[in-house]
């Protein structure tokens, strides 16, 4: 039995990945390193400083960078995005309200950030929020969706978590959670631990109309 859904934000509920990963790349463009998009997409669900440090890291960068990384990518992004809520988003909400589903969201995203995103409607509808400033360890650590669990009340295995990065799922499955991936930054393959994967969210929309139809 489902009794709550808890959202990954971005790439799922907003479509802001090509975005994020612009602001990643110019961040690394002084330091001539050019961050390639599919290495990006397999660490989101990770804290920006935690994103950061594993990249610096992993190509033998200066660790003394890594806090001007994130301040150029935070303050590019606020300034060069196109942000949109996708389709098909509102109306999966407005199925789980009519349901009366609890839903949250869970990223690894920046308060503040989520908080320039998040309209007055879609947050009125949140049961919980939580970010990398909520949490001491990110994605792929259980943590996040462990707290949100907590918060909504629920048993971890009533909650269903819609992700679509490897990190996310790892996170949720580790929480307990059941988990449908979306195929909006990576392949089939790469989402091979989700329960269910979706290739758009016309088809997640048909999924929970399924679901939830003997709820209304």
């Amino acid at each position: 039995m489902i009794e709550a859904v808890i959202f990954d934000f971005d790439g799922v509920v907003a479509d802001t990945m090509k975005d994020n990963c612009t602001a990643w790349q110019k961040a690394f463009e002084p330091y001539g390193f050019q961050l390639e998009a599919h290495e990006y997409y397999q660490l989101e669900g990770m804290g920006r400083f935690q994103i950061a440090e594993l990249i610096v890291a992993r190509h033998n960068l200066d660790k003394s960078i890594v806090s001007d990384l994130v301040e150029f990518k935070e303050q590019y992004y606020k300034h060069n995005n196109t942000f949109r809520i996708y389709d098909g988003i509102e109306d999966i909400f407005r199925i789980l309200a009519d349901s009366n589903i609890p839903a949250a969201i869970v990223t690894g995203a920046s308060r503040a950030r989520i908080g320039t995103h998040l309209s007055s409607q879609l947050s009125s509808q949140l049961s919980a929020l939580i970010t990398a400033d909520d949490v001491t360890h990110t994605k792929p650590h259980p943590e996040p969706y462990l707290k949100a669990v907590a918060l909504l009340g629920k048993v971890a295995g009533n909650c269903l978590v819609i992700e679509n990065a490897v990190l996310g799922i790892q996170s949720a499955k580790a929480a307990g959670c059941r988990c449908f991936a979306l195929q909006t930054t990576l392949e089939k393959e790469d989402l091979a631990m989700a329960d269910e994967i979706f290739a758009t969210h016309k088809d997640l929309l048909t999924k929970f109309e399924q679901l939830f139809s003997t709820h209304k």
